[in-house]
């Protein structure tokens, strides 16, 4: 018989997803990113038991996102960069090029609405309450619970 090698065989585990409309994968517990090209492709994931990196390929075998692995179970979202911004320029172009609606935005508050806000929340001192303790003193007078 030979001698065991040095270095321990490498097992990795590689299971099927489907990414989700918003280009992410589930994989134990927690939520990874792909390219928004493929939002709702199956993609392989592949982890080298013990290490903390995750690879996400193509069904061809293309390697297309390399993530560090949080801690299985925490419900953690780990977004690339290069994917969130990339899905955010698709959104962006697929919405209408007009305003916004006017319900949507940020409008600050004009005169007359700081002037309500100061009469609504006002100036009030802060008030302390204090709870006099002399009835729970007097129940233990003279008791001894100590035997």
């Amino acid at each position: 018989l030979r001698p065991l090698p040095p270095v321990v065989f490498p097992v990795i585990v590689t299971e099927e997803r489907t990414a989700t409309r918003q280009a992410l994968i589930d994989w134990r517990g927690n939520r990874y990113s792909v390219p928004p090209e493929l939002a709702a492709a199956k993609v392989t994931v592949q982890q080298r038991l013990g290490a903390d990196i995750i690879d996400i390929a193509t069904v061809s075998g293309a390697v297309v996102a390399r993530h560090r692995v949080a801690e299985p179970g925490l419900g953690v979202t780990v977004r690339d960069t290069g994917h969130v911004t990339a899905l955010e320029a698709i959104a962006m172009a697929s919405a209408p090029p007009g305003r916004p609606h006017r319900r949507k935005e940020r409008i600050p508050p004009g005169a007359a609405a700081l002037r309500a806000a100061a009469v609504l929340t006002g100036t009030i001192e802060p008030s302390t309450t204090v709870i006099s303790l002399a009835a729970y003193e007097q129940a233990a007078k003279n008791r001894n619970t100590l035997r």
